[in-house]
């Protein structure tokens, strides 16, 4: 099996040409899973606050912690909070299976994202569903247990790709399986990619430390100088996250491309040719 090192390499290899593409599929899973939690918001009532602020223009501090959902608004919320992140989760399974068919020689599109709807769309949900509750379920013991278990089950995606008439449960014990020794190993690689967003939780420290700093000095400062401590903390806020949104789509593509190639590397290791 590659090392690490070797296997970043190599999705770097494949990501030429693609790599424009793998953006823009970024870019569309990021504006769906907008647009229908917007949609989410407005049916169910969040968007406008409940909007029982007594007349007011802007809502103080006491009409918004006086506000509370109906039953029935928090069961459609569940509801339909389940059915988007299922329907995303859906895309980015397409996503997934789109690296794949990149190491067969196939370019990277749009399309990819739409796949697992076309066909058995009800297992798609159901590889997806189940993967989550194992997770949650594990997650309830402890947060490493929990890690673990979405580990052993990092490689259900690409088994379904390869084998769409395997069981459901039979795809997650398939990558419980070849996970076997090798969930470190995932983690290691991943974590070669995540240490990059390092950079906006650095400037996050920033903005704690002047937000203290703020608060501290609140009782002799003036009103000039509150107004440049909440406007440099504002600004360190919106600079953070615009940083973590950009290192988003720098770091995911290569981070997707890495997991599709140590999958291959897997299916080698086992000696297995799936599909």
């Amino acid at each position: 099996m590659l090392t690490n090192k070797e296997i970043r390499s190599t999705a770097r290899e494949y990501l030429r040409g693609n790599y424009k593409m793998a953006v823009i599929n970024l870019i569309l899973i990021t504006i769906a899973n907008s647009v229908m939690q917007s949609v989410v918001r407005t049916l169910t009532g969040e968007s406008a606050l409940n909007m029982r602020m007594t007349g007011e223009t802007l809502p103080n501090w006491d009409s918004v912690f006086s506000m509370q959902s109906s039953p029935f608004q928090t069961t459609l919320n569940v509801v339909l909070s389940i059915i988007v992140a299922l329907i995303i989760g859906s895309m980015q399974m397409g996503n997934e299976w789109g690296y794949l068919d990149m190491l067969d020689g196939t370019p990277l599109s749009s399309g990819h994202l739409l796949k697992p709807f076309e066909n058995q769309l009800f297992k798609t949900l159901g590889v997806l569903a189940l993967q989550a509750i194992y997770v949650i379920l594990w997650s309830v013991l402890l947060i490493i247990p929990g890690i673990m278990k979405l580990y052993a089950l990092a490689l259900s995606n690409f088994i379904y790709f390869d084998n769409p008439d395997m069981k459901t449960t039979d795809i997650l014990r398939q990558s419980e399986s070849f996970m076997k020794g090798k969930k470190m190993r995932l983690f290691q690689l991943d974590l070669t990619y995540f240490v990059v967003y390092l950079i906006p939780v650095a400037l996050f420290f920033g903005v704690g430390i002047t937000a203290f700093n703020m608060y501290a000095g609140a009782a002799t400062a003036d009103s000039d100088a509150l107004l440049y401590q909440a406007l440099l903390l504002v600004g360190l806020m919106l600079a953070a996250f615009a940083i973590f949104g950009i290192l988003t789509f720098i770091v995911e593509p290569r981070r997707k491309a890495a997991r599709a190639v140590f999958y291959s590397e897997v299916l080698k290791e086992e000696n297995l040719i799936i599909g």
